[in-house]
């Protein structure tokens, strides 16, 4: 094989490495935000990290807007919405994610991307929206440097005898 044909499978490769590790990262964020795991939500952000809120204000008045740094994003944003959706004594959980379609557009230590949500909050409201981040590679992982949460539909279901386990209960009981 030609030096140039393993030098372009190489940036193949790297590229899809790449690709996956910052998948990775996304996937970390709705683990950890769906577990109320704050020490491994912040690490997803670049300490200089931004986040932009657009439509929650529905159903958590006052919560849209820009946050910045770790701490601002998990204690005036993520802490408080999900405080306001738990009710995990009477079985409401704060949220649940399906995350999907996620797009990446990789440059050099950089990334952009756009997923799609669907979030069942508190056991009976629906959100659905997108995720937009701009993501930069660490020396250990991909992180967001800011990601912009927009709501584009929210609803109540006609929910009864609702009921379940957290993400972080589940997450406790080790495998055999």
């Amino acid at each position: 094989m030609s030096d140039e044909r393993i030098a372009a499978l190489e940036a193949r490769l790297a590229r899809l490495e790449d690709e996956e590790a910052v998948r990775r990262t996304w996937r970390d964020y709705c683990r950890c935000l769906d577990a109320e795991d704050w020490a491994g939500l912040a690490d997803v952000y670049a300490p200089d990290g931004a986040l932009e809120m657009v439509g929650l204000n529905g159903l958590v008045p006052g919560i849209d807007g820009v946050y910045r740094g770790r701490e601002d994003i998990i204690q005036r944003f993520y802490a408080p919405a999900m405080d306001s959706a738990a009710k995990e004594t009477s079985g409401l959980f704060a949220t649940g994610h399906i995350s999907t379609n996620m797009q990446v557009t990789l440059d050099g230590d950089r990334a952009t991307t756009l997923a799609y949500f669907f979030e069942i909050v508190a056991n009976d409201q629906v959100l659905i929206g997108t995720y937009q981040h701009r993501m930069r590679r660490d020396p250990d992982r991909w992180r967001f440097t800011f990601l912009r949460i927009t709501v584009r539909y929210r609803a109540r279901l006609a929910a009864s005898e609702v009921g379940g386990m957290s993400l972080r209960e589940i997450l406790a009981r080790p495998l055999p």
